[in-house]
């Protein structure tokens, strides 16, 4: 049986969740904030729903399907914040965030909640749905749901080979559900205690565009790999030591280039070095430093 990418009404989700779109939109045209969560476990479809969703309200806004290199589906917090100014500027109705990684530490995850903060107390009336995907919602911080900023939270579970789940919980719901996870030892247990205010299903991307979406998201994961593999070896950037060695960007780039030191990798435009470049910086500081106290002797 040849495998089918719409439903007979035409979407790739059920009609349920398309009302629940319509009425987020409608808020937005109110110069309103909107967020839409995704959120499950792995391999449960998150990206995929989170691509559909955007392609939806590109068309009841009346413009083509999104495309996947372009500026409305983010990977990452930096790469989101410089697309949501694109997304602004060029007046696109939504953008998606694949957390992406973003969440491998507590100190990430908090910078994290203080960027969508920011955010979205910046572009009160900016007229884009944020559709934003987790492992888990209870990462953020109860002050985003106190501002009202989600609207819809969509947890995905039981994906089948060509099909996925999704339920929907609106903004009271989701407190509810925070508030029972915080008393829980098991934290998705909630779900099972707190009923959803709709529930549906969703269908597999077609072919050319999931393979689009995969070779994305495969090239992500490898930079994501890279950088982890950075951080256990303890390499560090220009900025890290320089932070370290109280000195300038600059004069720690300069000072690297006139020992003819070679960072240990290089990915993408961001160069990395071990330990051994800190103390050679270090011993050349202390000379020069040692220099300049000698000639002030002198004088």
């Amino acid at each position: 049986m040849k495998p089918t990418y719409r439903y007979p009404h035409g979407l790739q989700f059920s009609e349920k969740l398309a009302e629940n779109l319509d009425s987020l939109q409608a808020r937005v045209n109110l110069n309103k904030t909107a967020m839409i969560l995704i959120d499950g476990g792995l391999g449960e479809g998150k990206t995929t729903l989170l691509l559909e969703v955007l392609d939806y309200i590109n068309h009841i806004n009346g413009l083509p399907q999104v495309t996947i290199d372009g500026p409305q589906l983010a990977m990452g917090g930096k790469d989101f914040l410089q697309k949501l100014r694109t997304c602004y500027q060029k007046k696109l109705p939504c953008i998606g965030y694949d957390e992406a990684g973003d969440f491998t530490r507590r100190g990430s995850l908090t910078q994290f909640n203080a960027m969508l903060n920011r955010t979205f107390e910046t572009f009160r009336a900016f007229k884009c749905i944020v559709v934003l995907t987790l492992p888990n919602f209870n990462v953020l911080d109860q002050q985003i749901l106190d501002n009202q900023i989600p609207r819809l939270l969509l947890h995905l579970k039981g994906r089948t080979k060509r099909t996925g789940n999704f339920y929907g919980y609106s903004l009271y719901t989701m407190l509810l559900l925070k508030d029972k996870m915080s008393k829980l030892k098991i934290k998705n247990y909630a779900f099972a205690v707190i009923h959803p205010n709709l529930y549906g299903h969703f269908l597999d991307l077609e072919p050319k565009r999931s393979k689009e979406l995969d070779k994305l998201s495969t090239k992500n994961k490898l930079t994501i790999l890279r950088k982890s593999e950075v951080s256990i070896e303890g390499l560090m950037t220009y900025s890290e030591i320089s932070t370290k060695l109280f000195r300038s960007v600059n004069w720690c780039r300069q000072t690297a280039c006139n020992l003819k030191i070679k960072p240990a990798r290089t990915i993408g435009r961001v160069k990395y070095f071990d330990k051994v470049t800190v103390d050679i910086l270090t011993d050349h500081l202390d000379k020069v430093t040692d220099r300049r106290k000698l000639r002030l002797k002198k004088d």
